[in-house]
């Protein structure tokens, strides 16, 4: 039912909107007046090269990964061509209104892409209505994914209105995460420091929400289970294998050590650091390490994100798959 490149497609669709709505909300929020100086003769000034360099790096990666994530659903359909029925399926559907999404988020952010690269002449208005729809379309590729797995009531595991959050906050953490390696990979990890520092903050707030709603996600499960009553039909027994996979079973250490240690602790402890003044730890660590920590802490995150829905689909569907059986 859902393939290693369907997994790769919800984790690249979901980092990637992330990236593209991260790098919105920055120029949503950017000082007016700089913005209007640096835009001026398509940013060819001195002044204007550090935020080019910045905005261009975000936007590129956020749309490779959607790109990729794209190339991943085409391929699992068999064929290119079938992406048009998804498309222009007569009912809506969730993935119909996933695709949309993506095609709208991929034209955005290759057109944020263009401004900030200096190809396309754009003023601030411009700028800030190209930002507020990638932000729109990015917040629809984020949400759709969980919304179309908690709409399946015959997989336990993915019914509950707390994998919508989850996958959510998975998707905006992996976005800062992929914005931090773009800003690090183009240089501008002096110039915009303190965005860094800040983006660091905001990911660590994230994944403590990520692991509070992850705790509810499988508290909500466990209660689809029968709680200590134990199960008391079909559903039920697929509530409590998936639970018993996930956490005891074939994916306990892929989810204590992938996604709850690696994906959630180590991160976190190092965004703690990161989101201090300069003064502080990191003007002892020097600038090449904290870049490394920095690479090293968008990595884990990452990871986390990938394993969070390698894990979330193959725990589901495997005791769903014996019970059809």
């Amino acid at each position: 039912m859902f393939s290693d490149l369907i997994v790769a497609y919800l984790f690249l669709g979901g980092a990637g909107a992330g990236c593209c709505l991260v790098a919105s909300v920055l120029a949503l929020f950017a000082d007016a007046g700089a913005l209007d100086a640096v835009l001026a003769n398509r940013m060819r000034s001195a002044a204007a090269r550090p935020w080019r360099r910045f905005f261009a790096a975000l936007y590129a990666v956020a749309l490779g990964a959607l790109l990729v994530g794209a190339i991943c659903l085409m391929a699992d359909l068999g064929r290119p061509d079938r992406l048009l029925l998804v498309l222009f399926q007569p009912a809506p559907t969730y993935l119909s209104f996933g695709a949309w999404a993506i095609v709208v988020c991929v034209a955005v952010a290759a057109s944020g892409l263009a401004i900030w690269m200096g190809a396309l002449a754009a003023s601030r208005r411009i700028v800030v209505l190209v930002s507020v729809v990638a932000a729109v379309a990015s917040a629809a590729v984020i949400a759709y994914t969980g919304l179309m797995l908690s709409d399946m009531p015959a997989v336990p595991l993915w019914h509950t209105p707390w994998l919508v959050l989850l996958f959510a906050l998975s998707a905006l953490s992996c976005g800062i995460a992929l914005a931090l390696c773009a800003a690090l990979i183009a240089g501008s990890g002096d110039a915009f420091a303190s965005t860094l520092a800040r983006l660091a903050k905001a990911d660590a707030v994230l994944i403590v929400l990520e692991a509070v709603v992850g705790v509810f996600c499988l508290l909500s499960v466990w209660q689809a289970a029968g709680g200590l009553a134990g199960p008391t039909d079909p559903t039920g027994e697929a509530a409590r294998a998936s639970l018993e996979g996930l956490l005891l079973g074939p994916q306990a250490v892929l989810f204590w050590a992938g996604f709850a240690l690696v994906g959630l602790a180590v991160p976190f402890a190092q965004d703690i650091v990161l989101g201090r003044p300069a003064s502080g730890a990191l003007a002892r660590i020097g600038r090449a390490n904290r870049a490394l920590l920095m690479l090293g802490t968008a990595a884990c995150v990452l990871f986390g994100g990938f394993v969070l829905r390698a894990l979330v689909v193959h725990a589901a569907l495997q005791p769903a798959t014996s019970l059809i059986t």
